[in-house]
């Protein structure tokens, strides 16, 4: 029973992108990814703690998206896959109005709940 409540105090998402992107571009894409994850885990949207990183590159470089999502170990890899593949069509869609090459790519870390601690208690 206790882990279940822990699980409630999850995810993390890190958003790398080597565009500019706007916030209201970032705003939007996070809010996708939260969606999915709360209508594919049982999480609160309010405990989604989420990160954005622009990485700057060379001109001549492809852009990239990588999402990770950091979660309580204890899903199926079914679940897993699940999400992986709504949040690769959610960064696809973000990216659908540039002409330029992009590459997508999201990974899920499950983290043992033994090596995570948080002050949370919603």
């Amino acid at each position: 029973i206790i882990l279940f409540i822990i699980n409630f105090t999850m995810p993390h998402i890190k958003l790398e992108h080597t565009k500019d992107l706007e916030l209201t571009e970032i705003e939007s894409i996070f809010i996708e990814l939260i969606n999915t994850l709360v209508e594919s885990i049982n999480i609160k949207q309010q405990n989604c703690k989420c990160k954005s990183i622009h990485i700057p590159i060379a001109p001549k470089i492809n852009h990239f998206s990588h999402v990770e999502i950091s979660i309580l170990k204890g899903r199926s890899n079914s679940i897993k896959k699940k999400i992986g593949e709504k949040m690769l069509m959610i960064l696809k869609k973000s990216n659908e109005k540039n002409n330029k090459h992009e590459q997508f790519s999201i990974e899920i870390r499950d983290i043992n709940p033994k090596h995570y601690f948080t002050s949370n208690t919603l």
